[in-house]
């Protein structure tokens, strides 16, 4: 295009000597006598502007005519201010943090994360960040690591004060009481069985015998066993644990309240007992030096990788775990409009902090870019972007030289 428009300037150029030479040397008529005032004009106009538009890159000719070659000469000055329009006109630091306080950013980031979350690309990153994060984690540095902050927290624990909040909580809550009543309806179901209760019987009528025959209680109770016989001996005597063992259901039972009020004092002074406290010390110490925690911990962190390994490189299991999760999160952020303006506020401050310290070094970019180039291909440059119009001046200028030479012809006619 360049090219054509460079010949069109030539012809029209050519045109306006070829017809100012062939009117010069025809008749005087005044038909002739306009055309050659147009064609003269015509051909001034357009070797003015073809020197004009020489003038801006070249000597014309290469003859160094005063105030030619302008870029070449001016090239710095026309540097500078080419790099002042830029830095403090069209990019100044007002217009464009003023451009980027309109800009949503966090909005479009989400908008696109939610229009390509079910996408190859996000499942393979999900994937790839997965893998990186858990290569990026020692499972035995892991382990050391827990079992430090176990053991740190298990010799911080005051175990008397520990001891007293639990004897305090089951206090507090009855749970002697209950674990009594339990402990009751278990030896009742126990008492119940038969073979208990024959063993029992047994127990019961070996222990009459055994019984010094002293006195006539002794013999009597001898006598009264071996008649009644092991069966019966052996129910009453369930019969009567039985029904001890329901008295002591009763919270007001007498020996109910002494056997409670017993185990509460026991209770207590365990909490008061050193040597239990030193015991449980030592226990601590024991468990937290104990390498056994480290290989429990470690076997657990070893299962769980390879399960999290199993499942992030599940294709199905992304797609219908992970990703869901993923789009949730995305929505459920859109909709916080608290949030997604807190974060545009930080991400355009951050921005504008960048600028107002780096402004500076848009100017410092172009002038860097434009002398990178040599004064020929500066010009190459200018001519490949603005040479078609310049080449239009020239046709233009031949064109409106033409016209207008007609006009003042026919003046000079009118005049004569």
């Amino acid at each position: 295009m360049k090219v054509r428009t460079g010949e069109k300037a030539l012809a029209s150029l050519v045109i306006m000597l070829i017809g100012f030479i062939i009117t010069l040397f025809s008749n005087n008529s005044s038909i002739m006598i306009l055309l050659q005032n147009g064609f003269e004009a015509g051909l001034v106009g357009g070797l003015a502007d073809w020197f004009a538009v020489s003038a801006l890159f070249r000597h014309p000719m290469g003859i160094p005519i005063p105030h030619t070659a302008l870029l070449p000469r001016n090239r710095e000055r026309i540097t500078t201010s080419l790099v002042s329009i830029v830095e403090n006109d069209l990019l100044n630091k007002e217009s464009v943090i003023n451009r980027i306080s309109k800009i949503s950013f966090t909005k479009k980031v989400l908008e696109m994360s939610r229009n390509h979350v079910y996408s190859s690309q996000v499942k393979l990153a999900v994937v790839n960040i997965a893998n990186r994060i858990k290569n990026s984690i020692s499972i035995t540095e892991m382990a050391i690591y827990f079992n430090t902050t176990i053991s740190e927290y298990i010799n911080s624990i005051d175990t008397k004060k520990v001891l007293e909040d639990l004897i305090n909580q089951i206090f507090n809550n009855n749970y002697d009481d209950k674990i009594f009543d339990v402990l009751i309806d278990n030896v009742e179901d126990v008492i119940k069985r038969e073979d208990v209760k024959k063993e029992i019987a047994i127990t019961s009528v070996n222990t009459a015998k055994k019984m010094p025959k002293k006195g006539m209680i002794q013999f009597t109770l001898s006598k009264v066993t071996d008649i009644i016989g092991e069966d019966k001996v052996g129910s009453k005597v369930q019969e009567f644990i039985l029904l001890m063992l329901k008295e002591l259901k009763y919270k007001d039972n007498p020996s109910r309240i002494m056997v409670m009020k017993s185990i509460r004092d026991n209770i207590i002074k365990i909490s008061e007992d050193k040597s239990v406290i030193e015991k449980l010390n030592q226990y601590k110490v024991d468990i937290s030096n104990n390498d056994k925690i480290n290989d429990f911990l470690l076997k657990i962190l070893q299962s769980l990788e390879a399960q999290i390994l199993d499942f992030i490189n599940d294709d199905k299991i992304v797609e219908e775990k992970i990703l869901p999760v993923l789009e949730k999160l995305i929505n459920d952020m859109s909709k916080e409009d608290e949030l997604v303006e807190n974060i545009d506020q930080y991400i355009r401050s951050q921005i504008s902090n960048y600028i107002n310290k780096n402004h500076e070094k848009i100017g410092v970019l172009v002038k860097e870019n434009i002398e990178k180039l040599d004064t020929e291909a500066l010009i190459d440059l200018i001519e490949d972007k603005v040479g078609d119009d310049l080449q239009w001046i020239r046709i233009n200028g031949a064109v409106c030289g033409f016209l207008i030479g007609l006009v003042l012809g026919g003046i000079k006619l009118m005049v004569r």
